[in-house]
């Protein structure tokens, strides 16, 4: 699953230019209930609008009147010009990774020749996950692993000879030494025939979510 798949496209964007007015980029922040834009110098993404940087200024700006502010300054005065970027090649692992490290509202994206193609945001990135985790689909059925090579296999290979179908499988640390918590989506009907077949397989199933 890569960057590409889930970033929102430079055409669907709302934007402000470089020489635009703070009132007219404030105006389109509030229409669309943002809390940051994208930054353009024609067609070349320079970096980000915070809304908050822009309420931090005025306030601090004693000096300055409202109609003064929001006509008088420009969008190349308040824009953070620094910024992380990723391709849009990449898988949605590292783009995770990378907005939790920057704190970044959003990450321009960018193709193998440097043009910009769009932006990642946080939704993005949960809209992916849940997707790859399923969210929503089939039955969740949570079990209890010991960490000893070929459980995996077995369990899955029970699964399989029910003629049940995984929609998705997930493997995580349970914190508890030798043990992992393994979470599986399934599409059957007979959930309960499934379950004690796992059960009589002698794996500790810990929950069941239809």
């Amino acid at each position: 699953m890569y960057v590409k798949d889930h970033m929102l496209p430079k055409n669907k964007l709302t934007v402000v230019d470089i020489d635009e007015s703070i009132g007219s980029a404030l105006e389109k922040i509030n229409k669309g209930d943002f809390l940051s834009l994208p930054v353009f110098d024609g067609d070349k993404f320079k970096g980000v609008l915070m809304k908050e940087t822009i309420f931090r200024y005025y306030f601090e700006t004693d000096s300055m009147n409202k109609a003064n502010f929001l006509d008088g300054v420009k969008v190349k005065e308040l824009y953070n010009e620094v910024y992380k970027s990723i391709l849009e090649t990449e898988i949605i692992e590292n783009a995770s990774y990378l907005l939790k490290e920057v704190r970044t509202p959003f990450l321009p994206v960018f193709d193998g020749k440097g043009n910009f193609t769009g932006i990642l945001t946080h939704a993005s990135i949960f809209n992916a996950f849940s997707e790859i985790f399923g969210l929503g689909k089939g039955t969740r059925i949570l079990v209890n692993l010991f960490d000893i090579p070929g459980q995996l296999a077995k369990l899955t290979e029970i699964i399989r000879k029910e003629n049940v179908n995984i929609i998705n499988i997930a493997v995580m640390d349970a914190k508890v030494l030798d043990v992992y918590k393994v979470v599986i989506r399934v599409n059957t009907e007979d959930v309960d025939g499934l379950i004690n077949k796992i059960d009589k397989a002698g794996f500790k199933v810990a929950s069941v979510v239809k």
